[in-house]
């Protein structure tokens, strides 16, 4: 049992642990509020995998053969492996011979993104949110906000210190407003979908979580709002945005409805590491259940956390063997000295018995 709890102490240390929020919150003036669902799990980068899996299925040097979906999401793939020339050029293709279909029009406009083509990015997804306005959840609106201000930026490098990029109206100090209330929830769609393709620090992402705090913390949660917050900071340090003044206003709030301060790490999450903790709980989980095999399981966890860590094999059992070596030479160094003191005191309380 001891040596269960270890592992699940190790496994919570180097894993990032999933909040659970209650669907019942409170706002910043007081008010109790539903969430539906918890707050967005943001991934650090695309889940390249399942996309490498998708694509084994295929042959690209055929690909003109599969239909236009299939072609579309195959140039998707490509770009969760960071693949974006490949996929520019399926989709270009596609675009010309189906001008009116909303999926290549959006993936296609995203692509050039990625590339840091924004200007096309823009065209694509404006023409994508004509063709299909209730796309993403009617949120691609904040796609085309965050275009227009990477454009903005381009050639006022500080216009993303001085304006909000999202243009919502809320402050810190909104009342409750259904439309408010939406664009949080649409906010929070973008940024899942992009946050996996964009490092930290980032100057834009910051200045969006700062809007989406104060959505979060006049509309729905105060909770919540201390998270966006935090993500702001992460991705601004300097704190352009005042973020940390607004995290401690809501101190006393999270505190009267005993709510512990919360933090961005419960919502960003290591890809590789989430999968890692499944494994490793699946190790767990066949170590209670027969303890017989418990060395394989243990050698099982430690051979997931080495191969997560890129460690090589040989090289941990070399470490273990020195570590082992000299583990044992110190021991025996301090047996021997032991028992070289022992034999000192009985040989001088022998001489001083004559």
């Amino acid at each position: 049992m001891r040596l269960i709890l270890v592992l699940s102490f190790l496994v919570s240390y180097y894993l990032p642990v999933s909040a659970c929020y209650n669907e019942k919150h409170v706002n910043k003036n007081g008010k109790s509020t539903i969430r539906s669902e918890p707050m967005a799990l943001f991934y650090n980068e695309p889940d390249k995998e399942e996309a490498t899996k998708y694509l084994a299925k295929y042959e690209l040097s055929k690909i003109t053969t599969y239909d236009t979906d299939t072609q579309s999401d195959i140039a998707v793939n490509l770009g969760y492996l960071g693949r974006y020339a490949e996929a520019l050029e399926i989709l270009v293709r596609l675009q010309k011979a189906n001008p009116d279909h909303y999926t290549i029009a959006a993936n296609l406009g995203t692509t050039y993104e990625l590339l840091g083509k924004n200007e096309l990015a823009l065209q694509f997804i404006k023409k994508g949110l004509q063709l299909n306005p209730d796309s993403h959840d009617g949120s691609e609106w904040v796609h085309v906000k965050i275009l227009e201000a990477k454009l903005k930026m381009a050639t006022q490098p500080d216009w993303i210190y001085k304006n909000r990029v999202l243009g919502t109206g809320v402050t810190f100090d909104s009342k409750e407003s259904e439309a408010l209330n939406n664009k949080a929830w649409n906010v929070e769609y973008q940024l899942q979908e992009r946050i996996p393709f964009t490092p930290f620090p980032d100057a834009l992402l910051a200045n969006i979580f700062d809007e989406l705090g104060d959505l979060y913390a006049t509309q729905q949660s105060v909770e919540l709002a201390y998270v966006a917050y935090d993500f702001a900071l992460r991705n601004d340090s300097a704190d352009h945005f005042g973020v940390k003044a607004k995290m401690e206003a809501l101190k006393p709030i999270l505190k009267k409805n005993k709510i512990p301060i919360p933090s961005w790490k419960q919502h960003y999450y290591n890809r590789k590491l989430s999968k890692l903790q499944a494994e490793i709980t699946e190790d767990m989980v066949k170590l209670v259940t027969n303890p017989a095999h418990s060395k394989d399981s243990i050698e099982g966890i430690i051979g997931l956390i080495n191969r997560f860590t890129g460690r090589d094999p040989e090289q941990v059992a070399r470490e273990r063997r020195n570590r082992l070596i000299w583990g044992g030479s110190i021991l025996l160094a301090g047996l021997a000295g032991i028992f070289i003191y022992t034999r000192r005191k009985k040989s001088k309380a022998g001489n001083s018995s004559k």
